[in-house]
Parts: structure tokens; sequence; C-alpha cells
């Protein structure tokens, strides 16, 4: 509750929403990997380190979306039925509002969990794990969704106390489960046991079962 709190404050100014949202993430992964971290140094920390790779992401997401809802509106012109090539568009809209959606999963989780990444790695290493694991990513996003779609049936004070924090909750432990999968034993381990992640040592691709 108090992580959701801390992210609504310093989302109000807007411009503090990836930040924040980084913040709350990297809290929230604490917690996804069974570790109760201190909020408040946890929250503003990750929020100060992760600052401009978090308002980087923020804008491609906003450039992506802002491209996905303009011919969202140019279809609602169309006429689907006599022009396929306006049905095969849309049909390539959804699929990258989707693919996006998917990518932000992981963008956010490794964000938080390997610091000295590099942005443009780590979106692809994001739609690789997507690419990879479609099927739990997409249950995974279904499940992150519950929680929003739930809090618009109760009082609004519910999405200020638990709400993204929840969200946030589901999507680190649901990517957790992934990402731990393509890590190399010793970043694992230190993610795993140490106070605090070391973040020095880069994603690995599985062959046969094995880390190479």
């Amino acid at each position: 509750m108090l992580a959701n709190i801390l992210w609504a404050i310093l989302s109000l100014p807007v411009i503090t929403l990836p930040a924040a949202t980084a913040g709350l993430f990297a809290y929230m992964s604490e917690r996804a990997r069974g570790r109760q971290p201190d909020v408040v140094s946890t929250f503003f920390g990750a929020a100060r380190r992760h600052w401009r790779k978090a308002t980087v992401l923020a804008c491609l997401d906003l450039l992506v979306g802002g491209l996905v809802v303009l011919n969202g509106l140019i279809f609602a012109r169309m006429d689907f039925t006599t022009d396929p090539l306006a049905f095969l568009a849309r049909s390539v809209t959804l699929f990258v509002a989707l693919a996006l959606l998917l990518i932000n999963l992981y963008s956010w989780a490794l964000l938080v969990l390997l610091e000295t990444m590099s942005l443009r790695r780590l979106i692809r290493s994001a739609a690789a794990l997507v690419f990879a694991h479609p099927f739990w990513s997409i249950g995974v996003l279904t499940a992150a969704a519950l929680p929003v779609l739930i809090s618009l049936l109760l009082p609004q004070g519910i999405f200020v106390i638990a709400t993204a924090s929840l969200c946030a909750w589901i999507i680190c432990a649901g990517t957790w489960r992934v990402i731990r999968e393509h890590l190399a034993p010793e970043l694992l381990a230190s993610l795993q046991e140490q106070p605090k992640s070391s973040q020095d040592l880069p994603l690995t691709k599985r062959n046969h079962g094995g880390n190479e």
C-alpha cells in the first residue's frame, strides 16, 4: 500500500511517472523474489537510478502507442468488407499493440534487474523473451490487467492504495519465472541470494536446456 501511494503521489506531475514506475517495479521485483526490502529507500533509490532509462522507455511507448491509436482512428473510417488491405493493416496494428504491451512487461522488469544493460539491448532482450514464451507472456498480461478491471468496480481510492502495486507484483512475479531461465548461473545466484542485485552480467540464451 505504501509503495502504491508513493507511486501515485510521485506520478502526479506526469513527467515523473516513468521514474515512479521504475521505483514501484524495483520494490515489487524484490517482493516477487521473496525479499522484504525497505519501501522508501528501495522506491526512491530505484527512481533516482533509473529515471533516465525509464523516461526514454516511456517516450518510446508513447510514440509507438500514439501511432497505434492514430491508425485505430483511421481504421474507424474505413470499410473492411471491400478493402482487404485495410483488414490486413488493422491486423498488423493489433499485433503491434499486443507486442508493445507484452514487451513492456519484460522491459520494466529487466530495467530494475539488470541496471548496466543498455536500453537498446534491454528492449531486444524483452522482445526475445516475449517470442520465446508467448502464451505465458499473454497469461501474465491478462493477470496484470485483472486488478485494473476490478478496481473500476470499486471505490476510486482502491486504485491509489493497491491497484498499481498489485499489477506490478503480478508482472514481476510472472516475468521472473521466465527471466531466471535465461540468466547466467552466477547472476541468478546473486539476484536470489544477495541483499542487493548484482547487475553487471548479461542475459544468456538457453540451448537444449543449458546456459551458454
